[in-house]
């Protein structure tokens, strides 16, 4: 069996270890710079309460990173020098240098590394992923996707643009990893937001995506909503139809499609969707099983490092004005 170390014990961090205790591994570590929250986490989840990341890298077969994203970079590091396996939180770090020296560590040292961008895992966007690269909706042309909410409160890094990136950083790489996974590599991206106006406090943007297959992806990121509110959607459209999703209507899938003739009729089909379906286990199920299979990840770590490139490419395009091309893209230094 295998022996799981959990690295930070903030809220993501309590959301991985319930899912690792439905499956069959050992927590047996926990470390935080804090020790008492190691201790807290120790005594309700089981497993050492360890005093530094070296005591817990000696006890673990996998370390699960679930630190805030500018100190990733040394906690991979560490682990990957071991041989230990990796999940990392989203986003793989706060700068691109930075997921550029991870991903040589965890290709120097041959160590397996899954970066978890959940998206891929909610059920209703993996099906809606399903829909289009069954060809049902024909070429592929748009997507937009939304997803917003409340300012988190359950921490102050998430107000500090030079440790969080804001929400465009913690939010809208989310759907900028999505959609790159459905209509491949971002050629172009634009974005408006609020993000050097007021401090992060209601921070919200609007990107836009030229992608290199020609295709445009819209994408909504908001910590502005009243407290306790998150909505998500999606819609992505092609030539011959159409799916979309919205959280606040149902757990369903809808296809919309043109008929043979091309009148504009639709007809619309409904795919019920399991609503105990939680995607956070399922992320570290798939890690685990391919970890055991030898199988590819679902995200690698050149996933995580272009969901990165391309948000921070869309963060200069919010304090420029400008529209940034990715492949010349380059991280101003800080």
């Amino acid at each position: 069996m295998k022996q799981v170390g959990i690295v930070g014990t903030g809220n993501i961090a309590q959301i991985h270890l319930e899912g690792w205790q439905r499956l069959p591994v050992q927590v047996v570590a926990h470390y935080d710079v804090r020790a008492e929250a190691a201790q807290q986490a120790s005594a309700k989840y089981g497993g050492k309460a360890c005093s530094s990341l070296d005591e817990l890298l000696d006890q673990v077969d996998i370390v699960d990173i679930c630190t805030p994203s500018h100190v990733h970079r040394e906690n991979v590091l560490a682990a990957a020098a071991v041989g230990k396996a990796i999940v990392c939180e989203k986003p793989l770090a706060r700068h691109l240098r930075d997921c550029t020296a991870i991903v040589e560590a965890v290709e120097r040292a041959g160590v397996r590394m899954f970066v978890a961008q959940v998206v891929r895992f909610f059920p209703q966007f993996a099906q809606a992923k399903a829909v289009l690269d069954s060809g049902a909706i024909g070429k592929p042309g748009v997507i937009r996707t939304s997803r917003a909410g409340a300012m988190p409160r359950w921490g102050s890094f998430f107000g500090n643009f030079d440790l969080s990136g804001g929400v465009i950083l913690d939010v809208g790489i989310h759907d900028i990893d999505y959609q790159r996974w459905c209509f491949g590599e971002v050629e172009r991206v634009f974005a408006r937001g609020l993000t050097f106006t007021n401090g992060l406090q209601g921070d919200h943007a609007l990107i836009s995506l030229r992608f290199v297959n020609g295709a445009i992806g819209h994408i909504e990121a908001g910590w502005a909503s009243p407290p306790a509110q998150w909505r998500t959607r999606l819609e992505i459209c092609g030539d011959a139809g159409m799916v979309e999703w919205d959280a606040e209507e149902d757990t369903s899938v809808t296809q919309i499609m043109l008929d043979a003739e091309r009148t504009g009729k639709v007809r619309t089909v409904a795919s019920p969707l399991a609503p105990d379906d939680n995607p956070y286990f399922a992320e570290l199920a798939h890690f685990l099983a391919c970890l055991e299979s030898g199988e590819p990840f679902r995200v690698t770590p050149h996933d995580g490092l272009m969901a990165v490139k391309v948000a921070l490419a869309a963060i200069e395009s919010v304090r420029t004005g400008q529209p940034i091309t990715i492949a010349s893209f380059e991280e101003p230094s800080a």
